[in-house]
């Protein structure tokens, strides 16, 4: 049988004083009964989860499922391939320069590009201008571009120089140094008349960047009459002619005609054209 501090007829273990050997106990509490010793720590209690929270999770739970639920039925349904309209991608220029930090030409008419300087106005690929000459003919550039453009006030069309394509049909002339000479004189005539006095070049070679092909330039000075509006002192039409193998099939002669005011401040001077010319090649 045993108690809560060991056998009961086991003898008891009394303490005493290590530096007096008396019993640290009375004879009084000797005779006593060893103490009950208890367990201050209070015995844990179990917690019981209450089902209303469960619940109300549930119930929270079925609430966002529902509104998600009506949500994705009454929301609209993601366009379709056909709905979708992409924008307009922007054009790259697929031309770049020959001569470097000039700017591309291009025409829509004439499958050949040139280069102009960087302050020089480009006209749209489309885009054409016309003269008439006094017999009634009709000449048009393409792949225009302008130095200056609208310099003259009250003149939107004026500029201190311009350049384009031309052509002229190989039945009209007699080789390509005539294409180039009667080029000139035909937009002289066009575009100042009969009146002004003018003056042909000597042809000469100009070697263009596509293949290896030698053009012919022929300039022609035009002295304009004074009573124009903004007129220049003289007038530089330089045409440079490609061979008709440059453009095989066609029965025309392709020309880069430039237009440039002389005697002015900023004038174009003629190794400017004559460079403009150096870089004509296939588009």
């Amino acid at each position: 049988m045993t108690g809560p501090g060991g056998r009961i007829d086991e003898p008891r273990q009394w303490f005493v004083d290590p530096l007096t050997g008396q019993p640290l106990e009375t004879e009084a509490e000797q005779t006593l009964p060893l103490p009950v010793v208890r367990d201050t720590v209070p015995p844990r209690r179990r917690l019981r989860l209450r089902p209303t929270l469960g619940i109300l999770g549930l119930v929270l739970v079925l609430a966002v499922g529902t509104i998600a639920t009506y949500q994705a039925k009454t929301a609209p349904p993601p366009p379709s391939a056909h709905d979708l309209v992409l924008p307009d991608p922007v054009p790259a220029t697929r031309i770049k320069p020959v001569i470097a930090g000039w700017q591309p030409v291009l025409s829509d008419d004439h499958p050949l590009v040139y280069d102009v300087p960087p302050d020089w106005k480009l006209e749209e690929p489309d885009v054409a201008i016309g003269y008439e000459t006094p017999s009634g003919d009709l000449l048009t550039l393409q792949g225009v571009a302008r130095y200056r453009h609208a310099f003259c006030p009250g003149s939107d069309l004026s500029a201190r120089a311009m350049a384009g394509f031309t052509t002229i049909d190989e039945g009209e002339v007699g080789g390509l140094a005539q294409a180039a000479e009667e080029t000139t004189i035909r937009w002289a005539e066009a575009a100042y008349g009969h009146g002004p006095k003018t003056e042909i070049g000597k042809a000469g070679p100009v070697p263009v960047l596509d293949g290896g092909t030698t053009a012919t330039a022929v300039t022609t000075t035009v002295v304009p009459a004074p009573d124009g509006p903004c007129p220049a002192p003289s007038v530089a039409i330089t045409a440079i002619a490609l061979p008709l193998r440059a453009l095989p099939g066609s029965g025309r002669y392709h020309v880069l005609l430039v237009l440039a005011d002389q005697g002015i401040p900023g004038a174009i001077a003629s190794g400017v054209v004559l460079k403009m010319g150096e870089s004509i090649r296939r588009e």
